[in-house]
């Protein structure tokens, strides 16, 4: 068993979808009773993933005596032009994701440089203990206007250039054929299965 450590059903979806993932019995944290979301105050995506890896991993330990070992993500859109904002701030920016779409295309009114991309980090924690971390990474650019009805957060902002379409029009397996979620899960997947954790 490997507990992944997110309450987003959105996110789970996307990490459960991944070809690696079949190997693999992934059990969300939302199915231990009395789970509650981590207060995520660290500076960098990294301090981020840690802090919920080691918290969730101490709680079973001590609410459900169980130790599996304990993947968690975040995950940040940076914007060329506005100096990496929102980054770590990416889910906290406004209330809503709609108003989190709005205030990126009005802040990137007028500007001629759309270069964007995200950013994944994975960290595993195990019985309190944190154990390494992963990136993963995808360059692309900030649409005009949001498009598409698929995926979820700044998915219909996020252009994927050789494409011309943005996260939110990709279908589920194509996203995770490119995206930076993919990538961090990966390689956490894949050290997860050298080690024998599954």
């Amino acid at each position: 068993m490997v507990v992944v450590a997110t309450l987003n059903a959105y996110k789970l979806g996307e990490i459960q979808a991944l070809s690696a993932a079949q190997a693999f019995e992934l059990v969300p944290i939302s199915s231990f009773e009395g789970a509650q979301a981590v207060v995520e105050d660290g500076v960098t995506l990294e301090e981020n993933a840690v802090i919920k890896a080691v918290r969730y991993s101490l709680w079973l330990r001590r609410e459900h005596g169980v130790e599996p070992p304990v993947v968690a993500e975040d995950s940040g859109l940076h914007i060329e032009a506005l100096l990496g904002w929102p980054g770590v701030d990416s889910a906290r920016a406004a209330p809503t994701p709609q108003e989190r779409i709005a205030l990126v295309l009005a802040r990137m009114n007028g500007q001629a440089n759309r270069r964007a991309y995200f950013t994944a980090v994975t960290a595993l924690a195990v019985n309190g203990h944190f154990i390494t971390s992963w990136r993963g990474v995808v360059g692309g650019q900030i649409a005009h206007a949001p498009r598409g009805e698929n995926g979820f957060g700044y998915d219909p902002l996020f252009e994927d250039p050789a494409l011309g379409l943005t996260f939110a029009e990709l279908p589920l397996a194509e996203k995770n054929a490119r995206s930076h979620r993919a990538l961090a899960w990966m390689k956490a997947l894949q050290y997860l299965g050298e080690k024998g954790w599954g």
